[in-house]
C-alpha cells in the first residue's frame, strides 16, 4: 500500500504554519534580539513553497521551480537570521550566502529550460539546502566559541539551546546531502521514490517544531546571559562595574602568579570633575564620563579590563604588562584625553585626567596591595598638578 503523500504534504504545511505563528509571537514578545523576525519570515516562506511542490503536477513546471526557490530562500532567512541573533552577521557572510542562493536558483532555472527530468532537480535542490544548512550550524558553532565552547557550553549548561540549534541545523543538511547523493548515484528513484520523499517529509516536520522549540530556548539563555552582564556593568559608562573587577581582578591575578607573568594598573582620576558637574550641569558630566569610557574602551587591547571604579575614578588592568608598557598605555591614554575635544551639544569641554601606575609580580599579585600601590601614585599625581603621571 504506498503513502498517501498530498495528504503528507498537507500535514507538514500545517505544522510548518504552526511553527510560523509560534516563531513570529516568540519574535513580537522578544523585539529586542535581532534574528528572530527573520527566522519567523523563512519559515513562512518554507510553508508557502512546500504547498507549490504538492505531488500530482508536472514536477519540472514553473510553480515547482518558484517552490524550490521559496524553500531555499527560506533557508537563506534562516541563515541570516541565525548570523543576526548570534552577532556573527557580516559582508562576506551575506555575499556568500546571497551567492549559494544565486547559483542554486540558476542551476534549477537551467533544468527546466533544457528540459531536465525530476531526480536531477531534486538533486540539485537537495545538495544547495543542505549547503545552506551548514552554513547556518557553522555560524552558530563559531559565534559559541567553535568545538571547545560547544562542549563547555553544553557541559556549563550555558549554551544547550544554541548548541541544539546548530544540530538541528547539521542534522537538517546531512539528511538533505543523504537526499541529493542518492539522487545523484541511483538516478531515477521512482520505485523508493515515495519512501524517500515520504522520509522527506516527515524530516521537514521534525525539523520545524524543533527549530521552534530551539529557539525559544536559546532566546531565554540569551535573556539570562544579558541579565549577567548587565549586573557586571556599569549602567552609565558600561564600563565593569567595581563588583565585578573584582572578581576578575583576583581570576587574573592568580593566573599571573601561575604563569609568572607582571600585571600592570592604571588608576584614573579626572582632574576637577565636580567644577564640570557644577559649571555644565550633571547631564554634561555624564556625557563625558561616557565618552571618556569610550575612549578608553576603544584603545584598548582584547585582554585588558576596564571598570569605572567609583565616580570619576576608572581603572585599566593590564595582564602581562611591565612597567614600561603600563607606563606608555598611561601617556597614549593622556595624549587621547588632552587632545580630543568632549563635546555635548555645542558645548566643547578639555579634559586633563591624572593617573597612578604600578606592576606587580609574583608575591605582590593580591587584589588588594595592587589596587593599594596604584592609589597611592594616584594621589602623588593630583597633589602635583593636572595631567600628571605616576608610577609606583
Amino acid at each position: 500500500m504506498g503513502l498517501d503523500l498530498p495528504s503528507l504534504f498537507l500535514v507538514t504545511a500545517v505544522i510548518l504554519a504552526v511553527s510560523t505563528l509560534i516563531l513570529i509571537a516568540h519574535w513580537i514578545a522578544n523585539r529586542s534580539f535581532a534574528g528572530l523576525g527573520r527566522m519567523a519570515v523563512g519559515m513562512a516562506l518554507a510553508t508557502v513553497g512546500l504547498l507549490l511542490l504538492l505531488p500530482g503536477g508536472n514536477d519540472l513546471s514553473l510553480y515547482v521551480l518558484v517552490g524550490d526557490f521559496l524553500i531555499l530562500m527560506a533557508h537563506l532567512w534562516f541563515w541570516l537570521g541565525i548570523a543576526d541573533f548570534w552577532k556573527e552577521r557580516n559582508r562576506q557572510l551575506t555575499y556568500l550566502a546571497g551567492t549559494t542562493l544565486l547559483v542554486a536558483v540558476g542551476m534549477l532555472g537551467y533544468n527546466l529550460v533544457t528540459g531536465g527530468t525530476a531526480t536531477e532537480r531534486a538533486t540539485v535542490f537537495s545538495l544547495f539546502l543542505a549547503l545552506l544548512s551548514f552554513g547556518a550550524a557553522l555560524t552558530i558553532a563559531k559565534a559559541l566559541g567553535g568545538r571547545v565552547g560547544l562542549y563547555k557550553g553544553i557541559i556549563k549548561r550555558k549554551t544547550i539551546g544554541g548548541s541544539t540549534v546548530a544540530a538541528v541545523f547539521f542534522g537538517h543538511g546531512l539528511f538533505a546531502f543523504y537526499r541529493g547523493i542518492s539522487l545523484a548515484l541511483y538516478g531515477d528513484v521512482a520505485s523508493d521514490e515515495t519512501a524517500l520523499f515520504a522520509f522527506t517529509q516527515l524530516e521537514e516536520m521534525v525539523f520545524a517544531v524543533a527549530l521552534a522549540v530551539t529557539l525559544i530556548v536559546s532566546t531565554a539563555e540569551r535573556v539570562q546571559a544579558d541579565l549577567k552582564i548587565q549586573a557586571m556593568m556599569d549602567p552609565l559608562t558600561q564600563a565593569l562595574n567595581r563588583r565585578a573587577f573584582m572578581t576578575v581582578l583576583k581570576t587574573v591575578l592568580a593566573r599571573s602568579r601561575r604563569l609568572s607573568e607582571p600585571v600592570s594598573l592604571v588608576m584614573m582620576d579626572i582632574d576637577k570633575f565636580k567644577q564640570i558637574n557644577l559649571r555644565h550641569g550633571h547631564l554634561v558630566g555624564d556625557d563625558i564620563l561616557c565618552q571618556f569610557s569610550e575612549g578608553v574602551m576603544e584603545g584598548r587591547r582584547a585582554q585588558d579590563v576596564f571598570c569605572r571604579f567609583g565616580g570619576e575614578e576608572f581603572v585599566l588592568l593590564l595582564p602581562g604588562t611591565d612597567e614600561q608598557g603600563a607606563e606608555l598605555v598611561a601617556k597614549r591614554v593622556r595624549d587621547a584625553v588632552t587632545g580630543y575635544p568632549f563635546k555635548h551639544g555645542n558645548k566643547e569641554i578639555s579634559l586633563t585626567v591624572s593617573f597612578g601606575v604600578t606592576t606587580a609580580r609574583g608575591d605582590d599579585l593580591l587584589p588588594d596591595s595592587i589596587l593599594d600601590a596604584a592609589y597611592k601614585p594616584l594621589r602623588e599625581a593630583q597633589k602635583a598638578g593636572q595631567n600628571q603621571i605616576k608610577v609606583s
